[in-house]
């Protein structure tokens, strides 16, 4: 257990969490194919992830034989990597892309098939072994590790060309997380050249490297937590930036309370029929709800106010709140005590405010204006 819980492993699991927990929420919200094939290789990845765990590779091979867990943990990676290249493809291939997805299928199947035989080949004692200089000379491991090696290879350079031809049209936020995946993979393929190396030397000649092994391995280990740290990065992004819009409209909703009261008091009926949902005030979509509501209510009260103010309002309240909202209490007096209108809607709102986020900065100023000289 010792091992599965080390610093290094733990960082490992809360990228694998965080970047599985969003890419589910993503399929969830947008079941397409390509959402489906990025979730799939994240998933594969993370599943790889923990069968190299020894205590959980043990087991996986107590009940099933020993290799097998040598054997999933390798498909899996593949898997996962067919899966990122099959997003690609079906990104940039339109209409094609079909027939060539199927093709991708064609090495993905040759590497597992070769993985499964080399095992079967390999004396049952050995079986499962790591790669080492005690282990690089027998036959089935060697052809095992440099079929796995090779797929990787290709993949994972395949998906850093895909990525650094996307960059050239991402935005900002997406073009780092893309640039951060694009030097992860490399990385990884650069390790996996060095292992692959190591075996064709040694097998084939003789010799054994042990740097080519030992220079593999930290490339491998910072390229993965590189690739996860870029699929994790545009979504725990994203999520810091709704946050602060939460917190924003949660604060702008009570500042806008007191030019709201005044409004309701003069206007009831410009509060919206639907009442608002349970929870709103709560739920992270609610509080948008609850703020453009009132909003668009406050909106609608300056409108029906409009013929008690003057021609010039909306320009007032953009250029001194402070007079605008003397203006609006003398209206809001009129309008109380009866007094007859001209009949004529104003403009209540600065020019060029066309849409809610717009009308709010003008509104919140007038809002805090209101509040002063009580």
């Amino acid at each position: 257990m010792s091992t599965l819980f080390s610093p290094v492993n733990l960082l490992a699991l809360v990228l694998f969490t965080a970047a599985l927990a969003w890419r589910i929420y993503q399929v969830t919200r947008a079941p397409t194919v390509p959402n489906w094939a990025v979730t799939a290789c994240v998933a594969g990845f993370a599943a790889a992830f923990l069968l190299q765990q020894t205590v959980i590779s043990d087991e996986v091979d107590a009940l099933f034989g020993r290799g097998v867990a040598r054997v999933a943990n390798n498909a899996l990676l593949a898997c996962g990597l067919c899966a990122l290249v099959i997003f690609f493809l079906g990104s940039a291939l339109g209409p094609r892309r079909y027939r060539r997805v199927a093709a991708e299928l064609a090495p993905l199947t040759a590497a597992i098939v070769l993985m499964i035989v080399a095992t079967a080949v390999t004396p049952p004692e050995l079986r499962g072994l790591p790669l080492g200089p005690s282990t690089v000379h027998e036959t089935g491991i060697a052809v095992f590790y440099l079929g796995a090696g090779l797929y990787l290879i290709y993949g994972l350079l395949a998906c850093t060309a895909w990525i650094v031809r996307y960059l050239r049209v991402a935005d900002r936020n997406l073009r780092i997380g893309l640039r951060l995946s694009a030097i992860g993979m490399a990385s990884a393929a650069v390790g996996s050249i060095f292992r692959a190396l190591y075996i064709v030397v040694a097998w084939a000649f003789g010799p054994v490297v042990r740097v080519l092994l030992l220079l593999g391995v930290p490339f491998v280990i910072v390229g993965g937590m590189l690739f996860l740290t870029g699929v994790t990065y545009p979504g725990l992004r994203a999520r810091l930036a709704a946050l602060r819009r939460r917190r924003q409209h949660r604060h702008e909703h009570q500042a806008l309370a007191p030019l709201w009261t005044v409004l309701v008091e003069a206007f009831p009926s410009i509060v919206l029929r639907s009442p608002p949902r349970r929870g709103d005030r709560l739920s992270p979509r609610g509080i948008h709800r609850v703020h453009y509501r009132r909003v668009i209510e406050i909106r609608d009260g300056l409108v029906q106010l409009s013929p008690y103010l003057d021609a010039g309002f909306g320009e007032v309240v953009a250029t001194d709140p402070g007079a605008a909202a003397a203006a609006l209490k003398a209206a809001l007096r009129r309008h109380a005590a009866g007094e007859v209108s001209d009949g004529r809607a104003k403009q209540v709102l600065p020019a060029g405010a066309d849409d809610l986020e717009s009308d709010v900065r003008p509104l919140l100023a007038l809002s805090a204006a209101m509040t002063k000289g009580k």
